[in-house]
């Protein structure tokens, strides 16, 4: 079972006052919506990542969130790199 990179959740970016962000490996808004249990995986088992910096910079930019908004935005890492063919396919469904 070969999976899609491109279709697999990497990143959840979760927004006050916005639906969250499903975001791919390459922070490509894949879906504006995160089921509950997403949502529960990401805080029981995602990493907490901070949006600031050079390679948040397109996502911030397309999305608009600005400079100060960006400290109070949690995402969350959803791969770590170690995940088998499975495991990635199981969470793409999520």
């Amino acid at each position: 079972m070969q999976s899609d990179r491109a279709a697999i959740p990497y990143y959840l970016v979760l927004r006050a006052g916005c639906a969250p962000y499903v975001l791919n490996a390459n922070r490509q808004v894949l879906r504006r919506e995160a089921s509950l249990l997403l949502r529960a995986f990401a805080r029981a088992r995602g990493a907490p990542t901070s949006i600031a910096g050079d390679a948040w910079n397109d996502f911030s930019g397309l999305e608009s969130i600005s400079i100060l908004e960006r400290m109070d935005v949690r995402a969350y890492a959803l791969v770590q790199g170690v995940e088998s063919e499975h495991q990635l396919w199981l969470l793409s469904a999520l």
